[in-house]
């Protein structure tokens, strides 16, 4: 199967920043790491769905899930880190920014910018 059109530039765009090819324009630099999260999204109905981080900064993060997404849509981002030895539970609220569909039966890529991110001890519901 191939790609074509918006879809494939994006990627491609993706792969060569990863190869160093070209510069990233980002504001803030991210940090690639493959987590699982959990979305959720009042607008669009869904709660807990599984998701898998692709890169995280301080202003947002990149994630596929099989979710229907929509530009514009508020999204809260759950998952977790290690950091100083420890687990640290990660939760992000924000707004999605970009959505890169995929041929059917593949997850959506989800850009979100978040508006607010809370630390907790990975131990806390």
């Amino acid at each position: 199967m191939i790609v074509e059109g918006p879809v494939a530039e994006r990627s491609q765009r993706a792969i060569d920043i990863m190869r160093s090819m070209i510069d990233e324009a980002r504001k803030v630099s991210r940090v690639h790491l493959t987590v699982p999260a959990s979305v959720s999204c009042p607008s669009m109905a869904c709660r807990d769905k599984l998701a898998i981080m692709r890169d995280l900064s301080t202003s947002g993060a990149f994630f596929y899930a099989e979710l229907d997404a929509r530009e514009g849509s508020t999204i809260s981002l759950q998952f977790v880190l290690a950091a100083f030895g420890k687990n640290i539970r990660m939760e992000c609220d924000g707004v999605i920014v970009r959505v890169e569909r995929f041929p059917r039966g593949a997850a959506t890529g989800i850009a979100v910018e978040f508006d607010q991110c809370n630390m907790l001890p990975a131990d806390v519901s």
